[in-house]
C-alpha cells in the first residue's frame, strides 16, 4: 500500500445545504484569508519601497482566486457550470503575473535600463498565451504550467539575482517561499493525499498557505529595506 495515495473527497451537508469537498473549501478559503490579511497589512504600510503595489494586489488577486476556487470550482460547482471555475483560474494567472512584476520592480535599480521593460513585456506576453490557452481549452493545465513558469523561471530566477547583487533578506525569504510552492505542485500534480477527508487539494492548500505568509514576511522585508 503507498503512503499516499489519491482520493476523493465526500460531500457533507450543513442545513440542508450540500457542500462538496468541504476540507478542499475550508483550505482553499483558509489561504484567501491569509492573502486578504497580507493584502490589508500591505496596504495600510507608510513605506513606498519597491514593489509594494504589485505586491499588494498579488495577495488581493490571489485571494480573490482562492476564495472563488473554494466557492465555485469545490463547495458548489454541482450547482454552477464547468465555466465557473474560470474564474479562479484566471485569477490564479494574473497574482503570478503581478508577483513576477513585483520582483522586476525590486531588481530595476541592479539591471541594465530596458531589461526589465523587455522582462516585462515576455511576462505579459506569457502570461497572454496561457490565458488564451485556458479560455480556449477549459482545462487547468495552462494555468499550473504557467504557475509553475512564472514563480519558478521568473521569480526564482529574479529572486536569486537580485540576493546575489543585494544580499538581501527578504528576498532569501521569497526564495524560500518558491521552494515551498514548488513542493506543493508536486504533490497537487502527482494527486498524493493521505485520506479522503486530507486529499491532495487539501495538502497543497495547507502548503501554500504557508508559501503566501512566507512571501508576505519576504515582501515586508524587501519594502522596508527600499533596495
Amino acid at each position: 500500500m503507498n503512503v499516499f495515495e489519491k482520493f476523493v473527497q465526500p460531500s457533507i451537508e450543513i442545513l440542508n445545504i450540500r457542500i462538496d469537498e468541504p476540507i478542499t473549501t475550508a483550505t482553499d478559503l483558509l489561504l484567501a484569508a491569509i492573502c486578504f490579511y497580507a493584502f490589508l497589512q500591505i496596504r495600510k504600510q507608510e513605506c513606498t519601497g519597491r514593489g509594494k503595489r504589485y505586491f499588494k494586489y498579488y495577495f488581493l488577486v490571489l485571494g480573490l482566486g482562492a476564495m472563488t476556487g473554494g466557492l465555485f470550482g469545490h463547495a458548489f460547482q454541482y450547482r454552477l457550470t464547468e465555466g465557473w471555475k474560470l474564474v479562479s483560474w484566471v485569477l490564479t494567472l494574473g497574482s503570478v503575473a503581478l508577483i513576477a512584476h513585483a520582483l522586476m520592480e525590486v531588481a530595476k535599480p541592479l539591471v541594465k535600463p530596458g531589461i526589465c521593460r523587455i522582462l516585462s513585456r515576455f511576462n505579459v506576453l506569457i502570461f497572454a498565451l496561457a490565458l488564451f490557452f485556458t479560455l480556449w481549452s477549459m482545462a487547468f493545465s495552462a494555468v499550473k504550467y504557467y504557475t509553475i513558469f512564472g514563480m519558478v523561471v521568473m521569480v526564482g530566477s529574479l529572486c536569486y539575482y537580485i540576493y546575489r547583487k543585494t544580499g538581501s533578506r527578504g528576498v532569501l525569504v521569497l526564495m524560500g517561499a518558491v521552494g515551498i510552492g514548488i513542493l506543493s505542485a508536486i504533490i497537487f500534480s502527482f494527486e498524493w493525499g493521505l485520506s479522503p477527508w486530507f486529499n491532495h487539494n487539501d495538502i497543497s492548500h495547507v502548503i501554500l498557505t504557508f508559501s503566501a505568509f512566507s512571501v508576505y514576511k519576504g515582501a515586508v522585508l524587501i519594502m522596508e529595506g527600499s533596495i
